[in-house]
């Protein structure tokens, strides 16, 4: 039987080079299961980099990913999406011909309809289209973009965007989400609401965040733990009162 551990997402040791660039050079964090954990460092850090490497857009040159128990290092991306181990991006990837509703109900897992096969026979694919529409709009109005459902994606607000790429990770039943820069871009109102529904999906589905913000003000206000990244390594970690007193983090960030 598969064991499932405390931590959610394991990462080990993980190097991910490009050339003689090391741009992640043997990190390792554990994010416990229903936690939000912040992951800070200046432009250049590698922490886009981790992120790409943990969802599969890179392949790692060495370690290890655990994600629920399983071992997804060097698994492509939409095999872990599947596993629901859902990232979103800095600059939001929406299909941009389609509404919001259509872009929350497209992210939805396994449907029928898109059986070449079974697309011919309405019978096979009614009910679920039926049942997965109210689940789209259910995850459109949780996350606020009731109003704007039936426009296209390029026509709302970036902070939208943002909301948008929340709700499509909800669709696809999401366990754990990466978040790179939630609130960049975004006004601070709609970024305390943004980082407000992280915590409610938190505490009402027993959600797991690890999420890139250089926003401390807003991130260390909602975040369990914090670690930092400087130079394709972690330099500190730990609650964000103790990262916020760290002179190492003080001097990353001021140039020391």
């Amino acid at each position: 039987m598969r064991k499932v551990s405390d931590e959610v997402l394991i990462v080990d040791n993980v190097h991910k080079y490009f050339g003689g660039i090391r741009a992640v050079d043997g990190v390792s964090l554990k994010v416990p299961r229903g936690s939000i954990v912040g992951l800070i460092g200046p432009n250049g850090s590698g922490k886009t980099t981790l992120f790409n490497t943990i969802s599969g857009f890179y392949k790692p040159n060495k370690g290890r990913i655990m994600f629920d128990g399983r071992d997804i290092t060097g698994l492509p991306p939409h095999r872990i999406y599947k596993l629901g181990l859902i990232r979103t991006f800095q600059n939001p990837r929406v299909w941009r011909s389609l509404t919001v509703f259509e872009n929350v109900l497209g992210s939805a897992k396994d449907q029928r309809g898109e059986n070449m096969l079974l697309a011919m026979i309405h019978a096979t694919w009614a009910s679920q289209e039926k049942k997965l529409a109210k689940e789209a709009l259910h995850w459109i109005d949780f996350t606020g973009l009731a109003p704007v459902d039936t426009r296209f994606a390029p026509e709302i607000s970036g902070g939208q965007m943002k909301l948008l790429e929340v709700a499509r990770a909800l669709m696809g039943s999401a366990k754990m989400l990466l978040l790179d820069e939630p609130a960049a871009g975004v006004n601070p109102v709609m970024a305390r609401k943004l980082f407000g529904g992280i915590e409610r999906l938190r505490s009402e589905m027993g959600l797991t965040f690890l999420i890139v913000e250089h926003r401390l003000e807003i991130l260390f206000d909602y975040v369990d733990y914090v670690y930092v990244m400087h130079r394709g390594r972690i330099v500190a970690e730990g609650k964000p009162e103790e990262v916020a007193e760290n002179p190492v983090v003080h001097d990353i960030y001021l140039g020391g």
